[in-house]
Order: C-alpha cells, then sequence, then structure tokens
C-alpha cells in the first residue's frame, strides 16, 4: 500500500478510501493521456477519476452531499510524504467515521 503509518494509525483503518487512492497512484500513467490535465478542473485526469471514485464512497457512507469539484480542493490540500494517509483520514473524517483524538494530534 503506498503511505503507511502515522502516529501509529493504519492507512488501512480508511477504507475504503486509501484503497482508493493507492489504485489510483499505482495505475497512474497506465491509461493513456492519464497525466494530462483535466480540461475544466487542471489537474491530471487520473487525479479526477481518483476524486470522482472517492466523491461516490464519501456520500455512500452518509458524509455527503460531495461534488467532484469539492473533492478535487480537498484533495489539493494534502500535500508531501504523507500525501495518500491525509487524503484517506479526510475523507473518513468527511463519511463521518470518527477517529480516535490522540490519533489526530
Amino acid at each position: 500500500m503506498v503511505g503507511g503509518l502515522e502516529r501509529g494509525y493504519p492507512l488501512r483503518d480508511f477504507e475504503p478510501y486509501a484503497s482508493i487512492i493507492d489504485c489510483a497512484l499505482a495505475n497512474r500513467g497506465t491509461a493513456k493521456g492519464d497525466r494530462r490535465p483535466h480540461p475544466r478542473y487542471e489537474v491530471p485526469i487520473y487525479v479526477v477519476d481518483m476524486c470522482q471514485a472517492l466523491a461516490h464512497a464519501v456520500n455512500a457512507a452518509g458524509g455527503g452531499p460531495m461534488t467532484l469539484a469539492e473533492m478535487i480542493r480537498l484533495e489539493r490540500t494534502c500535500t508531501g510524504a504523507d500525501y495518500p494517509h491525509k487524503l484517506a483520514m479526510r475523507c473518513h473524517r468527511l463519511a463521518g467515521r470518527s477517529i480516535p483524538e490522540e490519533q489526530t494530534k
């Protein structure tokens, strides 16, 4: 899995979001043109596809309504080596799932 542990909270605890992100990152560049910028959102097409899947998962978990544009804005706030962890954790929170407070400090 891309990512790992942060403060003892494994990415697998942020399912299905961690798997969606992991799959998107592992497969980026395998489809022709998926690294080209999307004409509307100005991020790579694989990011748009990943964000669509994440928004659908958040909405299915009862955390919505979450639009594609909102998920793309959220994705843009996640940077650095712990990018997959941040994005999966934030999706998990949006879905209304609690994280022990000691894990968020």
